[in-house]
């Protein structure tokens, strides 16, 4: 019954993104990097773009950081954008709720997690459970870190930096659905499982900071990726695409031995 189950829920998961818009990278690739780091369920790293949609204005920013073309991220970059707690009053109901800056604070959040995870006492039953559902969740923002768009300027939405830059933001506009499934045709051939094999690097984290600069190396790595398809108006290449995608199994592999 269990396996079946499974099977079920893949079916369900591969399903309904081959019929959605996505906005990161699809569901292939999400359950491509969790099942490459050693996750159990790979296809649950998915769910966080099915519960962003519950909350599209205030969960959106979580998957994404519009950094300015010429942006460096740094660990101290990382903590300029996060989220503020502001109070709304609706029907004479104050509620609390948790603002993410516009540009987006998918670094944030990432770190986030990571500190949720590090702080739980695996020992009870239910930080067990907590902490599985951290694991997925934290799987599929370190995947969305290595999309070169997920790191750019997008439509006619204020960058980092508060500028609006319209070309760039265009051609994120344009072309991001294709880059999110760019990786889908190679998922299966043994020359790429080869090459991303070989591209996964053994990464050390034992504390948030040591997180934020592994964060950094990703995030520059994807912006002068997406700066360079900007420029020639193309896709990422397959050498483009191993590089990204092994970062990310490589990021989410460490997280995993510095947490569990």
């Amino acid at each position: 019954m269990r396996k079946f189950y499974i099977n079920y829920m893949t079916f369900f998961l591969i399903l309904f993104f081959s019929f959605s818009n996505s906005y990161a990278w699809d569901c292939f690739t999400h359950a491509y990097i969790a099942k490459k780091a050693g996750i159990r369920i790979p296809e649950a790293a998915c769910m966080p773009d099915i519960i962003r949609d519950e909350n599209y204005d205030l969960l959106a920013p979580m998957h994404y950081h519009d950094a300015a073309p010429g942006t460096v991220i740094t660990p101290e970059y990382i903590d300029k954008y996060t989220v503020k707690e502001v109070i709304v009053n609706i029907d004479g109901r104050n509620l609390k709720i948790l603002l993410p800056h516009q540009a987006g604070v998918l670094y944030w959040k990432i770190v986030n997690l990571y500190e949720k995870m590090k702080s739980l006492d695996k020992n009870k039953p239910d930080n067990r459970l907590a902490y599985e559902y951290y694991l997925v969740t934290i799987a599929h923002y370190i995947g969305d870190l290595s999309q070169p768009l997920h790191n750019f300027p997008y439509g006619d939405n204020p960058a980092s930096d508060g500028k609006i830059y319209f070309d760039e933001g265009n051609f994120n506009k344009e072309y991001h659905i294709k880059f999110d499934e760019a990786f889908d045709v190679y998922i299966g051939s043994s020359q790429t499982e080869e090459k991303i094999n070989k591209a996964i690097k053994e990464i050390a984290i034992s504390n948030s900071e040591d997180l934020k600069k592994e964060i950094s190396k990703i995030a520059n790595s994807a912006i002068k990726i997406a700066n360079q398809c900007y420029k020639e108006k193309r896709m990422p290449n397959e050498e483009e695409l191993i590089e990204q995608i092994s970062w990310s199994v490589s990021l989410l592999k460490a997280v995993i031995k510095s947490t569990y």
